[in-house]
């Protein structure tokens, strides 16, 4: 081996890499140091903690059906506009088992019979409240044929309301005071014992 200079070079001329002073650190490498420590320190901490595994929703037992307020079968007949689908509406809202039959269209003088109703409802009105109602101009022989159609059912109606200046919720009061006063004691005494038998 050669002798060493005071430059640090060999006495061949070339430089011995063994003490060759280590290159100083580039831009490069320290910005990218820097942005490898920010990524750490910066990084939110719910990124660091373990993942919990979802857990399974909790379903919640389905409620008891809500028992009809009344067993009978209700049907409601009567001319057109009278209040017949939103009376409907109300009742079952309430609880209880309500159709609408449109005998009015019908020439079976008999087809609300069909439904087997235990309560019959007949709803009418005037000519000039089907007018407002409707919004269309109605002349009076089409009410009468109406009117006719309905003769049966009218004739058997356990009740009838005429609905001109009432609002639905007067026709509904009305028809829900009817049906708590005509139940039999015979009627609430069997659904009572149906409720204690469930």
């Amino acid at each position: 081996m050669g002798d060493i200079g005071a430059s640090g070079a060999s006495s061949s001329g070339e430089s011995d890499r063994y003490f060759a002073p280590p290159s100083p650190p580039s831009n490069s490498d320290y910005r990218h140091a820097r942005g490898w420590a920010h990524s750490i320190l910066m990084r939110p901490i719910h990124t660091l903690e373990p993942r919990v595994p979802p857990q399974p929703q909790q379903t919640a037992p389905s409620a008891a059906p809500i028992p009809p307020a009344d067993p009978r079968q209700i049907t409601v007949v009567g001319v057109c506009s009278a209040g017949k689908s939103t009376l409907i509406k109300t009742l079952r809202d309430r609880g209880y088992k309500a159709r609408a039959v449109a005998q009015e269209h019908s020439h079976v003088p008999y087809l609300w019979q069909r439904s087997r109703p235990d309560v019959l409802i007949y709803l009418d009105a005037s000519l000039s409240t089907i007018r407002r109602r409707r919004g269309v101009r109605w002349h009076q022989p089409m009410l009468d044929e109406e009117r006719r159609r309905l003769s049966q059912a009218r004739e058997h109606a356990d009740l009838y309301i005429h609905t001109d200046g009432l609002s639905p919720h007067d026709v509904a009061s009305r028809t829900v005071t009817y049906l708590n006063n005509s139940r039999t004691g015979a009627e609430l005494k069997a659904e009572s014992d149906e409720c204690q038998v469930k």
